[in-house]
């Protein structure tokens, strides 16, 4: 094969490279983080200042990316149509269009595409100065272009845009954070803010075997020593079982009614009505309902109508603000360091703080575990009710059952291993 013949395959190979280039361009530039290439920008990076002023003119960017992308095709096709046929004739036309519309696709198209999609502030980047020189070179033709994309876009009705998506949110508060423009604090109650409409009541409740309830059927004399055993300021009533809450008794009024009529009180006139509530409710939804009806405290049912606990207003607010703390509290610290990297955690701590708290990553970026609670993530493991000392590994993390009552976990040891003896994922 001389020369003549090699030069054609050898300008549709640069083509190609060109088509990838569009390609690599087109979704880097709509997938890369504003923010992120803004933030690189104010720290004097010129690369990310170009790349912000082709993020601004995105319509210009993307109609010199279609302009480009169909004039490398349509060149790329040609070169390839007439070389086939001066080499094999027409007969080969059919097959040479297949097997260049294959080529041109995943090389051109889908892969880099890919590898845009993985790194798209790095190549964004990178391809930010050539496209602003392209976008000066088709400026006339993409002005009309844009022209008439956007007439034909008044004429069809739409959606309004989304100036910021909640990832990026994410990301300029974590931004703000780390440059000391925002503390800590309040970084941490921006972001609890914009997770509460994602979390439920059903991982912030007080389980049912921790409830304190009174049984209508209990004298007034076991009421009231039950009432002065615990610092509650009502409590939920049941009838027969826990299952059956008929309403919730004001502790208050409760021992103004016992003084006033002694051993002959009922207690059924001083109920307060029960507020009730499926597990799956969000608690950005029961917060105004609770606030509607002046509920303090809601029983949470599960599938079957049963009592699954209780949640409270206080419960509620601790997720957006922390833990609120009582004069009569016990403070008790939900992790303890144990030294040699070993933790006792509490079994209602979140999956999420700890890894927090140890300074690890999830591998998996699993968004499930976001709300998950140690105790219940650890009986997910387990095909049978775990025992004391059964463990489990999730990549770098030990985790052991250390204290149990009555078959439920109360207290973990939780060891983050060095990286040279990670485990893999195992009941």
């Amino acid at each position: 094969m001389d020369d003549g013949s090699r030069s054609p395959w050898i300008i549709v190979a640069a083509l190609l490279f060109c088509a990838a280039y569009f390609a690599v361009a087109e979704t880097a530039f709509a997938s890369a983080s504003r923010i992120r290439v803004k933030t690189a920008a104010d720290r004097g990076d010129a690369r990310a200042k170009t790349a912000l002023y082709v993020l601004d003119h995105f319509d210009r960017a993307i109609s010199t990316i279609l302009i480009g992308t169909n004039i490398v095709h349509i060149a790329a096709a040609s070169l390839v149509t007439v070389a086939v046929t001066r080499a094999w004739g027409l007969s080969a036309v059919t097959l040479s269009t297949v097997i260049t519309t294959i080529v041109v696709f995943f090389a051109g198209e889908m892969l880099p595409k890919s590898i845009a999609k993985k790194y798209p502030e790095r190549l964004s980047l990178a391809c930010a100065g050539s496209l602003r020189l392209l976008m000066r070179l088709f400026a006339p033709l993409s002005a009309l272009l844009t022209w008439i994309g956007e007439t034909a876009a008044k004429l069809t009705p739409g959606e309004g845009e989304i100036s910021v998506t909640e990832d990026e949110l994410y990301d300029i508060i974590e931004d703000m954070t780390e440059e000391g423009s925002l503390d800590e604090d309040r970084g941490d109650l921006i972001s609890s803010a914009l997770q509460f409409g994602d979390v439920t009541v059903e991982s912030i409740l007080t389980p049912r075997v921790d409830v304190e309830a009174i049984d209508i059927d209990d004298s007034p004399e076991e009421i009231l020593t039950q009432v002065k055993s615990q610092n509650h300021s009502r409590l939920p009533v049941y009838e027969g079982s826990v299952d059956n809450v008929i309403g919730v008794l004001q502790i208050r009024t409760f021992i103004k009614a016992y003084l006033r009529q002694g051993k002959a009180m009922d207690i059924r006139p001083l109920l307060d009505p029960a507020c009730f509530t499926h597990q799956s409710t969000k608690i950005d939804e029961l917060l105004p309902r609770m606030s509607r009806e002046r509920m303090n405290m809601c029983v949470v049912t599960d599938n079957y109508g049963g009592t699954l606990g209780i949640v409270t207003v206080e419960d509620i607010l601790e997720e957006l603000v922390g833990e609120i703390w009582d004069e009569d509290d016990v403070v008790k610290e939900p992790m303890e360091d144990l030294g040699d990297g070993l933790w006792l955690v509490d079994a209602d701590e979140s999956v999420s703080d700890v890894l927090e708290q140890l300074d690890y990553e999830d591998p998996e970026e699993n968004e499930e575990l976001v709300n998950t609670l140690m105790g219940e993530w650890a009986y997910e493991q387990f095909s049978a009710i775990p025992k004391v000392g059964d463990s489990f590994h999730y990549h770098r993390l030990s985790v052991t059952v250390s204290h149990m009552e009555h078959n439920r976990i109360l207290k973990l040891k939780v060891c983050l291993l060095p990286e040279d003896e990670e485990g893999g994922e195992q009941a």
